[in-house]
């Protein structure tokens, strides 16, 4: 049996970052990237040459927390305010940020929850956060208030979370389900319209932004020395 090994070379490295980054995402059209950093800062670089363009959030780094996951306001969402970045941090943060102007929109606080992970809904209605306290809240966009609440299970189906969740995705082909995953080392599969976890599987350990699915399948990254990578069956939770 052979091996193959593939040796990816950098496009460009930043090296203007003054601190470790917990988070970073591409803008819908590439041309930015954000990072999250340990500091609270969200730094916002160029997609092309790696320049530093935007820094947002900038605090007193002896009382910062984490930025721990960030999300570009989809590009065909209704709200008129285009260049909009949402962040939440360890302090159970949720901030709208205005890249360009560098100003806060808005700011929701989830006391006494560290969050570790947001997402958009593909058409930007609807945002989900998840945490400290092992639920998962979907917002709406436009009046920045809770809609739903996903907790627990539908009995021995699935109990939903026992831990941190630190990962967590809307469904582009059904904007009912979100899949999130956490310490607890299982998957969750959740339909917003009954509030509970309607499915799951047990096996990654994430502790990060790594959960994705796309065309039936899951894939997830686990914080281990092996089977970092792994691609599962959404339907049936098969690796």
């Amino acid at each position: 049996m052979s091996a193959y090994k593939y040796a990816l070379t950098p496009k460009f490295t930043v090296s203007d970052n003054p601190c470790e980054v917990f988070c970073a995402r591409f803008s819908p059209d590439g041309k930015l990237v954000a990072a999250g950093c340990v500091d609270g800062a969200v730094r916002v670089f160029n997609g092309s040459s790696g320049k530093l363009m935007y820094t947002l959030n900038e605090t007193d780094p002896k009382n910062a927390l984490p930025t721990t996951s960030v999300r570009f306001r989809p590009l065909g969402s209704a709200s008129k305010t285009k260049n909009v970045l949402l962040a939440v941090s360890a302090t159970g943060a949720v901030q709208h940020w205005h890249i360009t102007s560098g100003k806060c929109l808005h700011t929701i606080d989830d006391e006494n929850n560290p969050l570790f992970c947001v997402d958009y809904r593909n058409d930007g209605a609807m945002f989900a956060t998840a945490g400290k306290d092992y639920k998962v809240r979907i917002y709406d966009e436009a009046t920045k208030t809770v809609i739903s609440t996903l907790s627990g299970g539908l009995g021995k189906i699935s109990p939903g979370h026992s831990n941190r969740v630190f990962s967590l995705r809307f469904n582009d082909e059904d904007p009912n389900t979100i899949v999130s995953g956490g310490w607890d080392n299982t998957v969750q599969i959740w339909d917003v319209r009954t509030e509970n976890a309607v499915r799951s599987f047990y096996g990654p350990h994430i502790c990060g932004d790594a959960v994705d699915l796309k065309d039936g399948k899951i894939l997830t990254g686990s914080y281990r020395p092996d089977k970092q990578l792994q691609l599962w069956d959404f339907n049936t939770g098969n690796s």
